[in-house]
């Protein structure tokens, strides 16, 4: 009878110690569950170096015409257990971030086709090395519907000519000037919309800022004035110009950064001019 009581324990020793062993690595496979999306998306991989160092610009373009403040990457990716050679996934459209272990580089790129719709052809590791982040966009939709013929029409470009600027609450911004053309000629009309850090987009503009367009034949130039709205945060100001053919619509974005009246920045005794740069963006 003690014999076989000995014979039990050790087995529900062995049973129990297998059980220990593999929980560590389920709950390390179970976790990238919790970044999955049915639809493809943007992936940003950064270095912790980037994030402790500081070596993110204020707007990071995740996408054409799409930028991120480096602050909320900051709130989503600094954790108790950052370190320089660290290395981060994080998702724009989830706002979730997390460190990818040694372990589960090997299988990086899986991990990336499966988020991205698209594998990635060079090592995303190697590409990442000398860069402050690498962003990969997602694969372009399928569409399954039936060809549609040429119209051999051409689409309109443009260009924000004030990509980014810092103002106080209250104080007069640099005016925004959009400038779009059509090389066939078409009548533009432009749309205005406006985002207010992650806040879903809204129509027209935030008060007390002002629009205007003059048209004229194939092209079009719309400009923003006013001060700077009360409520600080980032606004993509933004502008939708159309030609009543091409699909998709052109999207010109220029970003605003509020600043509280408590956080205005001074040099010598005056306002830093800097924070009222303006750069033309495509």
């Amino acid at each position: 009878m003690m014999r076989a009581c000995g014979h039990f324990a050790m087995r529900l020793a062995g049973l129990l110690g297998i059980a220990l062993a593999v929980l560590p690595a389920y709950a390390g496979a179970v976790a990238p569950g919790t970044e999955k999306s049915e639809a493809p998306q943007v992936v940003m991989l950064l270095s912790g170096r980037s994030l402790l160092e500081h070596r993110l610009p204020a707007f990071v373009e995740v996408q054409p015409g799409r930028y991120l403040a480096a602050s909320a990457l900051q709130r989503a990716c600094t954790m108790p257990s950052l370190r320089t050679d660290s290395l981060l996934l994080f998702l724009p459209d989830l706002q979730f971030c997390v460190q990818v272990t040694v372990p589960e580089q090997v299988a990086l790129r899986q991990r990336l086709q499966q988020l991205t719709g698209r594998w990635p052809i060079e090592d995303p590791l190697v590409r990442l090395r000398g860069l402050p982040f690498l962003a990969i966009a997602p694969a372009p939709p399928k569409t399954d519907g039936p060809k549609v013929p040429c119209t051999c029409n051409t689409p309109p470009d443009g260009v924000a000519m004030c990509g980014a600027q810092t103002h106080t609450t209250g104080t007069p911004i640099s005016t925004v000037e959009y400038l779009a053309s059509d090389t066939d000629n078409d009548a533009l009309t432009g749309t205005f919309s406006y985002q207010h850090d992650a806040d879903p987009v809204q129509p027209g503009l935030p008060s007390p800022l002002t629009s205007m367009c003059t048209p004229s034949p194939g092209a079009l130039q719309c400009t923003i004035n006013g001060n700077a709205p009360a409520q600080p945060g980032i606004l993509q100001l933004m502008l939708t110009v159309s030609d009543g053919i091409s699909v998709p619509d052109l999207q010109l974005t220029s970003l605003l950064q509020v600043l509280a009246a408590s956080d205005r920045i001074f040099a010598n005794g005056l306002e830093d001019p800097a924070t009222s740069s303006c750069s033309a963006q495509p």
